[in-house]
């Protein structure tokens, strides 16, 4: 009998252990994080960045998660982005903080030529300013908040997916084409004057095969 009511005992202390547990999960709730994450489906449409939309102004971090460096930045940027949105929420502000993992989303980071971790750049009415200061909250909202009317800014570039056909075709064709021939002058003058060369007679005699005397005088024979 004092065995069956160890047992016992023993069954109503797991039983109510479970329960405090399962009381636990349900008590538990993940905060959402108040910074935007951008990706390659979503930059243009949610920022408006090369538009100049009224979406509000952006302060984008891009990243690498193996950096040291942003490593130490994700708390005060979770700071500031909680800050932010608290500002939108009364009014105070319409800045978003957002961030884009460079090492996935290399459309990103080849669109704005990301060269360094972490690279911030802030989005105005069509122009982008790039953050150089303290990496401390103050000096980021100081910033977002007017600071980065101090700088000039640039246009904002497009990608491959935002240009029209004629642009598109200028940056997939014309510009490597180009590079190479300055790599090539760089190396080999001689080679870039025989490449050369061999180009305008390609096009010479392209031209001629195309133009309505060279088809006459292939009729007549």
């Amino acid at each position: 009998v004092v065995s069956m009511h160890k047992v016992l005992l023993l069954l109503a202390a797991l039983f109510a252990l479970s329960q405090t547990c399962r009381g636990e999960d349900v008590v538990e709730v993940t905060k959402p994080e108040a910074c935007k994450v951008l990706t390659t489906e979503n930059f243009e449409h949610l920022t408006q960045a090369s538009t100049g939309a009224t979406t509000g102004d952006w302060f984008v971090k891009f990243y690498a998660p193996w950096c040291g460096h942003c490593k130490r930045l994700v708390e005060p940027w979770e700071e500031l982005a909680q800050q932010m949105k608290e500002e939108r929420a009364n009014g105070e502000a319409h800045v978003v903080i957002a961030k884009v993992d460079a090492t996935v989303e290399r459309y990103l980071a080849e669109r704005f030529e990301i060269r360094g971790f972490p690279t911030l750049l802030f989005f105005s009415q069509g122009k982008m300013y790039s953050y150089n200061g303290p990496r401390t909250v103050e000096a980021f909202a100081a910033f977002a908040k007017g600071g980065f009317k101090e700088g000039s800014g640039e246009p904002v570039p497009l990608g491959a997916n935002e240009m029209p056909l004629p642009q598109k075709l200028m940056k997939m064709v014309v510009k490597p084409l180009e590079k190479d021939m300055q790599q090539i002058w760089k190396l080999h003058k001689l080679a870039f004057f025989v490449a050369g060369g061999g180009f305008f007679l390609l096009g010479l005699i392209v031209g001629c095969c195309l133009s309505p005397s060279g088809r006459k005088k292939d009729k007549k024979a």
